[in-house]
């Protein structure tokens, strides 16, 4: 990477910090459209103007910012173009407010903001889809809501226990999920940090801009299982500092799995694990 590109990474990395400005601006605007309702809160809609000057620039220099930090690569281009439309989208529609509300057009103006802030909504969805990973929102939601939204988890006793209707084993039932909730939010489908995705065995033996991170056989030797057992404080450390870490039985049972031969399909009573490894199974069931 040159020079002048290292220089627009490190102003789009101010991005994940500038959005939370254009943000808190129209949902400010909104409770004051709420507020005015109240007769004693009336003069409210005074500070529309004030609050409309601060957003526009602040949507666009979030907007550049974003621009500059896709330009870094690691993510799907499908969904960094819908996340980044969508938020010129909202700079536009806040130029449009401040048009509105300069000519008194209160009904106009009251409409291109519930249109603003749900354009808002659709663009901040997809950003953080592109931050953390698909289900990031649901993740730890309520069984029953996972159910109704199609996003419910792999029961690991069900997956693991074999047969035809039991799903794939102990990859599906127990080393996808750790790898979802640990590696997947920078290494999947959305985003690919150093062009590494964990979201399929067959990716983890592809690797990334280093080379496979998976040993089949081998956990010591896979990248994967050395870069956890990192100081937390070293670079190269993964998860990164100050993302959710995997448990120490997790990492004891992806060992384990990769030590066995990394199978995508193998149930559990086929690779015959321990009691001991058993043990560490049966305390990751829900």
């Amino acid at each position: 990477m040159n020079p002048a590109s290292d220089v627009g990474l490190f102003f789009g990395r101010f991005h994940p910090l500038l959005l939370h400005l254009p943000i808190g601006f129209l949902v400010a605007l909104a409770g004051l459209e709420v507020l005015a309702i109240l007769p004693r809160f009336r003069q409210a809609t005074e500070a529309r103007r004030p609050i409309l000057l601060m957003l526009v620039p602040a949507v666009v220099l979030t907007v550049v910012c974003g621009w500059l930090l896709s330009r870094g690569g690691g993510y799907d281009q499908d969904l960094v173009d819908f996340h980044f439309y969508t938020g010129i989208g909202v700079g536009v529609l806040s130029v449009a407010l401040l048009w509105l509300q300069g000519r008194g057009r209160v009904l106009g103006y009251r409409l291109g903001l519930a249109a603003t802030l749900g354009l808002m909504l659709v663009s901040s969805h997809k950003g953080g889809t592109l931050t953390h990973g698909r289900g990031y929102l649901t993740r730890h939601a309520p069984e029953p809501l996972r159910t109704w939204l199609g996003t419910g988890p792999v029961d690991p006793a069900a997956a693991a226990a074999g047969g035809e209707d039991a799903g794939p084993g102990v990859y599906a039932g127990y080393v996808r999920p750790i790898l979802e909730r640990n590696c997947v939010g920078c290494h999947g489908p959305e985003k690919a940090k150093g062009g590494l995705r964990c979201d399929s065995v067959e990716a983890l033996l592809t690797g990334g801009d280093t080379g496979p991170v998976l040993v089949a056989g081998r956990a010591a030797d896979s990248l994967l299982v050395q870069r956890i057992h990192l100081p937390l404080t070293d670079d190269e450390h993964m998860p990164p500092e100050g993302k959710p870490q995997p448990t120490v039985q997790e990492v004891a049972v992806l060992r384990w799995w990769i030590d066995t031969g990394a199978s995508e399909s193998a149930s559990v009573s086929q690779l015959k694990p321990s009691p001991d490894v058993q043990a560490l199974l049966d305390g990751l069931k829900p």
